[in-house]
Formats: C-alpha cells, sequence, structure tokens
C-alpha cells in the first residue's frame, strides 16, 4: 500500500548524525526506526541518518558506503549486530546537507565534534541539534568504531548507544512534541 503524500509530509523528521554514516548513526537510525514500528509511530515520525564527513567541516569523502566494507571493524561488530538483528549491509553512506537540516525536526549528534560540525554547517538550525546523550540527561560522546579493536569494545559502542536510544526514546518524543 502505498502511502499518501500528505501522510509522507505530515510526518516529524529527526536524523542521527555521525561523522561517516557508516557505524553509530545507521546503527541508532535502525535502533529509533525499531522502536517507532513497535509502538506503532512510523506514521508520525521518520528517523534517517547521514555523517558529516564529505560536508565543509569533513570534506574528505567516505571511503566505502557501509560498514561491511571495514574489515576489521564490521568482523567485530557484527556479532553485536547479529544479536541485536540489525543489518547495516544495504546502507549508503550519506553526507548531511542543507535541505536535510531544514526539513529535520531534530539533529542528534552522536558526538560533540559532529554537534560543532553542525552547528557551523547549519547555524540557522543550531536549535535542533542535541546530543543523542542528552536524550538520557548526559553530556557524553558516543565512541566512533572506528579504529577501535576489538569485539568487546565494539559490543559496548553498539549496546551503549542502543541503550541510550531506547532510554531515551520518552525524551525524545517530548522534543518532538508527540503524544
Amino acid at each position: 500500500m502505498r502511502r499518501s503524500r500528505a501522510a509522507v509530509v505530515n510526518r516529524q523528521l529527526v536524523i542521527v548524525v555521525c561523522r561517516g554514516n557508516i557505524g553509530r548513526s545507521p546503527f541508532a537510525e535502525a535502533v529509533l526506526n525499531g522502536e517507532l514500528s513497535r509502538r506503532n509511530l512510523n506514521e508520525k515520525i521518520g528517523v534517517i541518518s547521514r555523517g558529516v564527513q564529505g560536508t565543509s567541516v569533513d570534506p574528505e569523502p567516505v571511503k566505502f558506503s557501509n560498514i561491511t566494507y571495514y574489515p576489521e571493524m564490521y568482523k567485530d561488530a557484527k556479532p553485536v549486530l547479529d544479536a541485536l538483528s540489525i543489518d547495516l549491509s544495504a546502507h549508503v553512506s550519506t553526507p548531511i546537507n542543507e535541505a536535510d537540516a531544514k526539513a529535520a525536526n531534530i539533529l542528534l549528534a552522536v558526538d560533540g565534534k559532529t554537534r560543532e560540525g553542525l552547528a557551523s554547517l547549519f547555524p540557522d538550525q543550531v536549535s535542533k541539534i542535541h546530543l543523542i546523550s542528552e536524550l538520557v540527561n548526559q553530556n557524553r560522546d558516543i565512541v566512533d568504531p572506528e579504529g577501535v579493536s576489538g569485539a568487546d569494545k565494539q559490543r559496548q559502542i553498539f549496546t551503549d548507544l542502543r541503550n541510550i536510544a531506547l532510554a531515551g526514546f520518552p525524551k525524545l518524543l517530548v522534543l518532538l512534541d508527540v503524544e
């Protein structure tokens, strides 16, 4: 069944942003969309992910489109992704642009550097920018899994991100003013 254009236009949009849009933000996108589905809120809210890499604040383009092309990181992360039934293999890394930022109701940065990058790129959208950890009343970064070796460390990063996204989901709904 095809959604009407009005239904799509009236949906609120959350964009989760990390550096490369390879691991953290697509993972958080999957977790949040899963929770939206579980709560039957997908008609009201949509979640997508983007990265700041490939923009003026981090101009080096992303080398590969998703986590599966980074063999060591993927080997270490795959067990936790599988345990959580999250498949990132079809994800395509996408840098954030002005149209995305304007369309978003909320921009969730996974770390302070990303938040600063978003503020620099989109100074007129600063009121929309939040650290994802703020959803659980914290002010801390989710470590970038790139360059982090070991399955235990990858499990810790992705489990931490999942726990924050799920525990902070009610606050996200408050920020979006959704009942």
